[in-house]
């Protein structure tokens, strides 16, 4: 089954990458401050590693953040540029779970799998004891067929 459908492409950020690139750069930023500050300038209460730490912590943080808005407003930005496709698709119809598993279970017993589409009309069911899978006993319990065999 061929359809035609309509797909946007467009240039997007990674985010991940924006927001680490911005931690860095307010993490190299801080360290700078760190080398330029002159520790006589820096109140009493506090050292100069206390004063390197905070400056660490929070231009770390802002670079982050930073770094993440950039990124959504390169983002906001791809999506106005998008361009419009109309494509050709192929869509595959996907078989039925069950008929999947079952054709599974019946090349494990070395049996030939069932017809997929279902259709039983060549071999007629005589009893109810044919109709009923067959187990063997010692492969299932209360809880039923593990996959074990």
């Amino acid at each position: 089954m061929k359809d035609q459908i309509d797909v946007s492409v467009r240039r997007s950020p990674k985010y991940a990458v924006f927001m680490g690139a911005g931690a860095i750069l307010g993490v190299l930023i801080a360290g700078l401050l760190t080398l330029i500050v002159d520790p006589s300038q820096i109140p009493a209460e506090y050292t100069v590693a206390k004063g390197a730490g905070l400056l660490l912590i929070f231009l770390g943080v802002g670079g982050l953040f930073l770094g993440g808005l950039i990124a959504l407003l390169l983002d906001w930005r791809g999506r106005k540029r998008a361009r419009e496709y109309r494509v050709e698709a192929q869509i595959d119809m996907v078989d039925d779970p069950k008929v999947v598993a079952a054709r599974r279970l019946a090349e494990m017993r070395g049996e030939t799998p069932a017809d997929p589409a279902g259709d039983t009309a060549d071999s007629p069911v005589d009893s109810p004891a044919e109709a009923a899978p067959e187990f063997p006993a010692n492969e299932t319990d209360s809880r039923g067929d593990l996959g074990r065999g």
